[in-house]
């Protein structure tokens, strides 16, 4: 593992790469089972539909379960085994156990990971967190369970047609690898909204009594601080907020600085396996802790390097870096090879789903409208395969049907056929700012390993609306 590196991908394979107990703290934010498609919605206005697919959280059993939960009813030596075999007779096979058992294989991973002084905290909600604590104490081991920290965020928002008393907390689950190691750990205190006096205590004798000065009146000190206890009372982002970045799950800066603050030391390596939009990742840079973070949307890597850290020379491993590796991914990962090669256009965002997705795999909206025509909407098509006319054709007869002002039909290689440079032409031209754009591109991935866009007027930033430096994104 190398130290202040993003890493593409699922994090269980990389985190199988890495040597035994390379890690100080380890912070994740994974998925909790909440039966959300998370979406993010961007400069809609003008574009129809325009949002891009951060991450699913519906979990359902099918084979991928089926085959975790063989490995471990015959693997009766793995960390997880008595957790997960108890779990499967509770639960039976179901999308809860679907999600223990992806849970577990990363968790075990995590406690390979750790140094004999590290600590995890696993970021969790009321949805699984019992399951989650069961596994975890089966990995870690109960006696080194340390907290069940409650992050308090101050929901004032209640649906009175639900007989609940309204959500307002989430859970960390902070356990350490070795309760007999002098494991890292610092005592934290906050600034007290109000002072409080207090009486100064003495010993004598034996016995705490009361001070007293020369003329035998009690003393007292002014306290403006108080120790944190395990209940965090951090407010959540709200929409204006500056640190928003538009990330669904997005977490406060603050309350990772008071995980990394409480459990590691300057230039330890922090790991993040679910980094997300990188708020862990923010807060070891600024508290001067080295790190690496796991991510398996190239999407949310793009948004650490560009708009988080604003760092664009951050090494990330497993994105392609040529065309070789680029026809790798798309062979082994072709979701994740489409998700990859949509936002190599600037202004470009995943499409909402994966299959099924009526010939669209990414959206964007032109930042200006255009001179002759209604929308502001451009679509794109990934195909990581061998070019056929037909799915060309088609990708065109979906830009009229969403009366897209734009499309781009994204290859590995160039696409070099009469016919398809027929068929793209006769889309026509529309024109922007005075300037004419064809309606329909042909753009192959080996352009971009040669710093070669396809034509294109100056699109919305996906996560502002606000128009977009072609060059400033990715």
């Amino acid at each position: 593992m190398q130290a202040n590196t993003l890493y593409y991908g699922d994090c269980l394979d990389w985190m199988r790469r890495w040597d035994d107990g390379c890690v100080d703290l380890i912070y994740l934010d994974p998925p909790f089972n909440s039966k959300t498609d998370y979406n993010v919605l961007y400069s809609a206005n003008g574009a129809g539909d325009a949002q891009f697919r951060a991450f699913s959280d519906t979990w359902t059993w099918d084979s991928d379960a089926a085959d975790r939960l063989d490995r471990y009813e015959s693997a009766i030596g793995r960390r997880a085994h008595n957790a997960i075999m108890g779990l499967y007779r509770m639960l039976g096979p179901s999308g809860m156990l679907a999600y223990l058992t992806y849970m577990a294989e990363r968790l075990e991973e995590c406690h390979r990971l750790l140094k004999p002084t590290g600590s995890i905290y696993l970021h969790c909600d009321p949805t699984a967190s019992h399951g989650l604590k069961l596994v975890m104490d089966d990995i870690f081991g109960v006696k080194n369970f340390r907290n069940e920290v409650h992050w308090y965020y101050y929901n004032k928002m209640h649906d009175r047609r639900k007989k609940l008393f309204a959500a307002a907390s989430d859970t960390l689950l902070f356990y350490v690898k070795d309760i007999a190691s002098r494991f890292t750990f610092h005592q934290l205190t906050e600034r007290r909204e109000k002072p409080v006096r207090q009486l100064i205590r003495k010993k004598v004798g034996g016995k705490m009594v009361n001070a007293r000065d020369e003329a035998g009146k009690l003393m007292y000190q002014t306290k403006t601080t108080r120790t944190i206890d395990n209940v965090w009372r951090i407010p959540c982002i709200v929409p204006a907020s500056k640190e928003r970045l538009g990330y669904p799950t997005q977490k406060p800066l603050r309350l990772l600085e008071r995980v990394i603050e409480a459990s590691s030391d300057p230039d330890d390596i922090v790991l993040d396996p679910f980094c997300g939009c990188g708020t862990a990742i923010d807060a070891a840079n600024r508290l001067g802790r080295r790190w690496a973070g796991i991510d398996i949307s190239s999407f949310a890597i793009d948004l650490i390097r560009g708009k988080r850290l604003k760092d664009k020379t951050i090494p990330v491993k497993g994105i392609p870096y040529d065309l070789a590796s680029a026809i790798k991914l798309a062979r082994e990962q072709p979701f994740n090879f489409e998700s990859w090669a949509v936002t190599r256009l600037p202004g470009f965002a995943p499409n909402t789903k994966q299959v099924a997705d009526g010939g669209v795999d990414g959206r964007a909206t032109l930042a200006h409208k255009p001179d002759d025509h209604p929308s502001r909407l451009a679509l794109a098509q990934v195909k990581g395969g061998k070019f056929s006319l037909s799915a060309l054709r088609d990708f065109i007869g979906v830009t009229e049907r969403d009366k897209a002002a734009l499309g781009y039909f994204v290859t590995l290689e160039p696409v070099q056929t009469k016919a398809a440079k027929k068929a793209v032409a006769n889309t026509g031209r529309i024109r922007v700012a005075g300037y004419p754009y064809r309606r329909t591109h042909l753009w192959p991935i080996s352009d971009y390993f040669d710093e070669r866009l396809p034509p294109m007027p100056i699109m919305a930033d996906p996560y502002s609306g606000k128009p977009l430096d072609q060059g400033s994104l990715f």
